[in-house]
């Protein structure tokens, strides 16, 4: 079946790599635990300390934005053959709206992590292909990280990972594309990908 509509990661998919998360952690002392989960399960001020800590990087990363090599291409692509796009994210609405006003980015839904369910629940997924009428298996994820790859496994879509290093790591070997640029998701909708 034709892929009809994709939804698009944020940091390292549309927008060129730069939040980095390990360093985020670190910087708040949580350890090896998924900074979100953390948060979500934080009170008072130790909630407090973190929350403001994440969004001070993400006010960073909002200066610091810029465009992935391949983006506005393939933006314009979707755009001018119609196909939906959904900006699904775990980063905050404050700092998506930022980087959108930014760069000039526009989607047709944006799902952040106040929206309910981060990624790698499923949810978010579904309450996009419900919003577009479309079957799981008429939506395509492309993201770069393993929660991309693990929330469109959850949701039962396909998904293509945008890979940054040579080699595929354990948790890409999920994803039913595999891209080296990002204008590559072209391929995938011509039938020239497999």
């Amino acid at each position: 079946m034709a892929i009809r509509g994709i939804i698009f990661d944020m940091d390292g998919t549309i927008t060129a790599p730069d939040l980095e998360f390990a360093k985020i952690k670190k910087a708040a002392g949580i350890g090896n635990v998924d900074m979100l989960d953390y948060l979500r399960a934080a009170t008072g001020k130790e909630y407090e300390r973190v929350h403001k800590l994440l969004m001070r990087f993400e006010e960073g990363g909002v200066a610091s934005a810029r465009l992935n090599r391949g983006a506005r291409t393939v933006l314009r692509y979707l755009s001018r053959h119609r196909i939906p796009t959904a900006l699904l994210t775990r980063n905050s609405r404050k700092s998506v709206a930022g980087v959108c006003e930014k760069l000039n980015l526009k989607f047709d839904i944006t799902v952040t992590r106040e929206d309910g369910p981060h990624k790698p629940a499923p949810e978010p997924i579904w309450q996009i292909a419900r919003h577009w009428k479309l079957q799981h298996r008429e939506l395509l994820m492309v993201g770069d990280y393993k929660w991309d790859a693990m929330c469109a496994a959850n949701a039962g879509i396909p998904c293509a990972v945008l890979l940054y290093e040579k080699t595929v790591p354990e948790w890409a070997r999920s994803a039913r594309y595999h891209l080296r640029r990002l204008t590559e998701v072209i391929a995938i909708l011509e039938g020239k990908l497999k």
